[in-house]
């Protein structure tokens, strides 16, 4: 799928990136500037387009629409301030009781981008271990949360969830969604051996809020974004984040183990197509540089998430089967089980691992 708006789309999201390095781009005439906030807003990225729209030398983007593009931003940007100030309280009533809040993709990916604060995020992620002692940091934490006054819904293996001042917030008692799938079994125990092993020095400066080791990110990201494929969508927000957090942390991150670890726990074939996707929406790579998996994953991000309301119980078990069926062809491109598979393993998690364990 390539568009006078989806070039556009790129040109703006590029020059909102930019710093030193000004990036020039050149707009076609007659840009329909309703349908290109759209899918700014739609690609979760309105923010960085804005700041597109503002470095250029000329536009013809209407009052009243600039005014509610900016009005929507700063709206972000007060979520954004809320958010930290949610995390940064809980952080601190988790490290009086012990408690080491490690955050997952929010704040750690914001500050990757040129401006934190139009980073658009839906709520806060979080993973708790005790920093002295040995007691269920999770079961505390949520104990912890419920003495405040706030409720705590605990009825998805994965994590547990409650809202303050108007914030959700995931705790997470795992890092991926392992249940009756072995790999990702793997890689959960890969994930909390090391957090378990991290000294806890790479603190967010004025908070007792914590980074996780970059490896930990960085697989983190891949199969949040992989799960996310498969069940939902993709959004360029997801593809951008890859993008922005490894070229930060570049320097940091092992290459040779993350590559073996993308190997091993079978995300090679989406990882590929994902991180040249990556290339192209910041200008590292043309068009003519993607392979055909590539381009099915392209034309599929630019279709509406297939989100589907929240259920519970068996409605929502028939729900996520739904979604793997339509999801099939991507199965046969980007995994390395057919969909089938994939419906067997979510079967046998819901009918033998309703509470999962590691093992």
């Amino acid at each position: 799928m390539k568009t006078e708006i989806t070039e556009t789309f790129f040109q703006l999201l590029r020059l909102g990136l930019s710093s030193d390095k000004p990036y020039k781009a050149e707009l076609p005439e007659g840009t329909d500037w309703l349908k290109l906030k759209a899918l700014a807003d739609e690609q979760g990225l309105t923010a960085v387009l804005l700041d597109g729209v503002e470095k250029l030398n000329h536009n013809t983007l209407p009052l009243d629409l600039k005014l509610e593009w900016i009005g929507e931003v700063l709206q972000g940007e007060q979520t954004y301030k809320l958010q930290h100030e949610v995390a940064k309280d809980m952080g601190n009533l988790f490290y009086n009781n012990a408690i080491r809040t490690y955050v997952l993709k929010g704040d750690i990916i914001a500050e990757c981008y040129p401006k934190p604060n139009h980073r658009v995020s839906v709520d806060i992620d979080c993973y708790l271990l005790p920093y002295k002692g040995e007691f269920d940091a999770w079961y505390l934490g949520n104990d912890l949360i419920r003495a405040k006054g706030f409720n705590v819904n605990t009825d998805f293996y994965k994590n547990s969830s409650f809202d303050i001042s108007g914030v959700n917030v995931e705790n997470h008692q795992y890092l991926t969604p392992f249940r009756g799938n072995a790999r990702l079994m793997s890689l959960e125990k890969l994930l909390q051996a090391y957090l378990s092993q991290d000294k806890g020095e790479n603190v967010i400066e004025g908070t007792h809020l914590y980074r996780p080791p970059v490896m930990v990110t960085a697989l983190f990201l891949i199969e949040h974004a992989y799960s996310h494929f498969l069940h939902e969508g993709l959004t360029w927000r997801m593809v951008l984040d890859w993008v922005m957090f490894k070229k930060k942390h570049e320097n940091e991150i092992n290459w040779a183990d993350f590559d073996a670890y993308i190997d091993e726990f079978g995300f090679r074939k989406f990882y590929n197509s994902y991180n040249r996707l990556g290339k192209l929406l910041v200008g590292e790579l043309t068009a003519d540089g993607l392979q055909l998996t590539d381009q099915k994953m392209l034309n599929d991000i630019w279709v509406p998430l297939d989100v589907h309301e929240t259920v519970r119980g068996w409605k929502g078990k028939l729900a996520l089967a739904g979604n793997t069926w339509r999801a099939r062809w991507k199965y046969r491109y980007f995994t390395e089980m057919n969909w089938m598979k994939a419906l067997w393993i979510q079967a046998k998690g819901v009918l033998f691992e309703k509470e999962p364990v590691l093992r």
